[in-house]
């Protein structure tokens, strides 16, 4: 029966492909009856549609109908200003160059045929961004290592210096929102020698587009400091009736010099083109000074103090000072800054910026400094375009570092889309590091690593010294000095007063990690759940905190990976599960709240000025980096670290909280200037891959071979 009803569908089946094939005819037959388009209206850009142009200048090109005229015109309607007009007789047409500005550039043209019709050529639009500019700074082509300019607001920012080390590349924070740029260029990176220097910008993040690198502009770096000046007037010991004394000497060319009478800043003096100096001094009171004078250079440079010249004020009667009109440079400066080699030097400020009291006084009341004078010296930072000069007290203590500058803010964070890649860096994470990380740690480590031995011999048990070799609250200072030092290194330390300020607010910061996230959760946690809690050190972390600081400097990463969480709390004794999951969620919990207040805290307190803002500043930062590149190491379900636990309470749980977190830190970490996420993934990637080959070894290949 079957190929009777196959007969009788056949002819069914043939009908249907007949008309199919019909319908095809007919539509094809209708095509061709419709008029085609003219040759003579083909014309197009070479340029792509929304093509990015890394300058300010651009050049159309295209081809066209040789019998046609093309108008060019700026607008996508073609009603715009005519650019370029090219005339019939070629195929082909170029128009420009054409100053663009930056943003959004919309082209359009009109094509005129030979028998007075027109047709609108398909419109363009191209996103420009040119090179920001250089300056040297303060009208000076001299630096002790420092680069401004203008530029794009929010755009990322590179320099590149040419010198006798070659051309080098430097990451730099973004452009402020108003339009300035400041880049520190690294010792290592960038000597004292003569550079040629140009920079370049692009789109935030996570674009890789740049412009060019602008006009590259003469740069000379000098980052040594000057020898003291000289004082040659007056002579130690000498003894003055007047209240007026003049300090003369000598320095090096057009520097600037600072006077100061017992460590007191009094007056402010350039020198001449020959190193001449000279100003009047006006002293109150009776009884021994001591002056000393520093002297600035054209880079910025401060020299040491000189030695103190004593002098002896006798024979006048005590009154109010005032500014000594024979010296119209006078002008208040900055404190003195504190030179190597002088600690036993009197500081200049009494920590606030304001100028020290005269110990030596005799009415007991400090000397105001004088106003400033009418010749007033440069500032010693660069001056923003159109804008206010900086602080001039804002030097050595007081001045910031480059540790946190590269730390986003959520808002930064959000418009560069780093919460879409830190989401997929989060699920990497997990697929590629914490989980192959547990299938080696418990299963397949074990069988490959050879049996243990024991240096106290074959047949004699290992014998246990109860008593320590070492304190344990010197081993844990040694463990936290250790840590502030490797988080500081990871952003470049050098020889000046205000890298104290930086490890000082590290060692604080990491403190605070250590004590207020992980320990006073867990104990309170402990004691929530009638719970032994004890705290123990993490070697390995302290390894982790030292090689991520290492990948940070080699390979300049902005923000840097910082690992600040030293130890790990555990239960002591048979205790429920809850509890040892409530201990492991109080650690977790802690540290993620205390990297996010310090994240919060660096984006109210940025840009500080002053030792204490910057103090807090600095802070703020290490505790937010500590604490995201720490909370990343402390949910691997391996060890002593608390994501064991959670892992072997609830997987599903884990791997959520590990994705929440690891993205979080990642959304952080790409938002900043510089960071290799394509190099990183493919080091997780290859370490997956490892792990998972080693599994299938032990646990299918191996025991097949037996």
């Amino acid at each position: 029966m079957r190929p009777a009803r196959h007969l009788r569908g056949a002819p069914r089946r043939r009908s249907r492909i007949l008309a199919v094939l019909v319908a095809t005819v007919a539509l094809a037959a209708l095509l061709a009856a419709v008029p085609a388009a003219p040759a003579q209206a083909a014309a197009a850009w070479d340029l792509s549609n929304n093509a990015f142009i890394g300058q300010n200048v651009v050049e159309l090109s295209g081809t066209k109908d040789e019998g046609s005229e093309l108008r060019i015109t700026r607008g996508a309607d073609g009603s715009g200003d005519v650019v370029c007009v090219i005339e019939a007789g070629t195929e082909t047409f170029t128009c420009g160059p054409l100053s663009v500005p930056n943003g959004i550039n919309d082209f359009g043209g009109v094509v005129e045929f030979g028998d007075g019709s027109t047709t609108t050529l398909t419109p363009l639009r191209l996103r420009v961004l040119g090179p920001p500019t250089v300056s040297a700074g303060s009208g000076s082509p001299i630096s002790a290592g420092r680069v401004v300019g203008q530029g794009q607001p929010g755009a990322r920012l590179q320099v590149q210096t040419v010198g006798d080390n070659g051309a080098v590349v430097h990451a730099c924070p973004d452009v402020l929102p108003d339009g300035f740029w400041s880049c520190a260029l690294s010792r290592s990176n960038a000597p004292s020698g003569e550079y040629s220097v140009s920079a370049r910008q692009g789109p935030p993040a996570p674009s890789t587009e740049f412009s060019i690198f602008g006009t590259a502009v003469p740069f000379t770096i000098d980052r040594e400091p000057p020898e003291p000046p000289r004082i040659f007037e007056p002579s130690n010991g000498t003894s003055v009736s007047g209240s007026d004394i003049r300090v003369r000497g000598t320095a090096e060319a057009n520097a600037n010099v600072q006077v100061f009478v017992n460590a007191e800043q009094r007056r402010i003096v350039d020198a001449t083109d020959s190193g001449e100096w000279d100003c009047i001094i006006r002293i109150t009171g009776t009884g021994n000074r001591h002056i000393q004078a520093l002297q600035r250079d054209a880079a910025g440079n401060f020299s040491a103090p000189t030695q103190r010249i004593q002098v002896t004020v006798v024979g006048q009667e005590s009154e109010t000072p005032t500014p000594s009109p024979s010296s119209p440079s006078a002008a208040p400066g900055p404190t003195t800054p504190s030179a190597p080699g002088t600690p036993d030097e009197p500081d200049a400020t009494d920590g606030n910026g304001e100028a020290g009291g005269d110990p030596d006084s005799n009415d007991g009341s400090a000397t105001p400094s004088p106003p400033p004078g009418p010749n007033g010296s440069a500032p010693p930072a660069p001056v923003r375009p159109d804008g206010p000069a900086p602080n001039v007290t804002d030097t050595n203590w007081g001045t910031p570092t480059t540790f946190g500058a590269s730390l986003p803010t959520a808002a930064q964070v959000w418009e560069r889309g780093g919460w879409l890649i830190g989401l997929l860096v989060g699920i990497g994470y997990l697929v590629l590091v914490a989980w192959p990380m547990r299938l080696v740690t418990q299963g397949s480590l074990p069988r490959l690593l050879p049996p243990g031995f024991r240096l106290t011999g074959r047949n004699r048990a290992v014998a246990d010294d109860d008593n320590p070799v070492l304190p344990g609250w010197f081993v844990a200072a040694g463990v936290l000095g250790g840590a502030t030092l490797v988080a500081a290194l990871s952003g470049g330390i050098d020889l000046e007063v205000r890298y104290l300020r930086l490890m000082a607010a590290i060692g604080a910061a990491l403190l605070v990690l250590n004590l207020v996230a992980v320990v006073i959760p867990a104990r309170v946690a402990g004691r929530l759940t009638s719970s032994a809690v004890t705290e123990r050190l993490l070697p390995s972390m302290l390894i982790a905190a030292t090689i991520t600081a290492l990948l940070s400097r080699l390979w300049d990463l902005q923000p840097p990976i910082l690992v600040g969480v030293l130890v790990a709390t555990t239960i002591v004794g048979v205790v429920p599960r809850s509890a040892r999951a409530g201990v492991a969620i109080a650690q977790t919990t802690g540290v993620a709240v205390v990297a996010l207040a310090g994240w919060a805290i660096h984006d109210v307190l940025t840009p500080a000025v002053g030792f204490w803002a910057n103090l807090a500043a600095e802070g703020a930062a290490a505790l937010a980096l500590g604490g995201f590149g720490s909370i990343v190491l402390l949910l691997l379900p391996v060890g002593p670290f608390p994501g064991r636990t959670l892992y072997t309470i609830s997987r599903l749980g884990w791997a959520v909280v590990t994705i929440i977190t690891a993205a979080v830190g990642a959304a952080v970490a790409v938002s900043g200037p510089s960071f290799p996420i394509v190099p990183l993934a493919g080091v997780a990637a290859a370490f997956g891959a490892v792990c998972l080959a080693v599994v299938a070894w032990t646990r299918w290949v191996e025991p097949s071979l037996r």
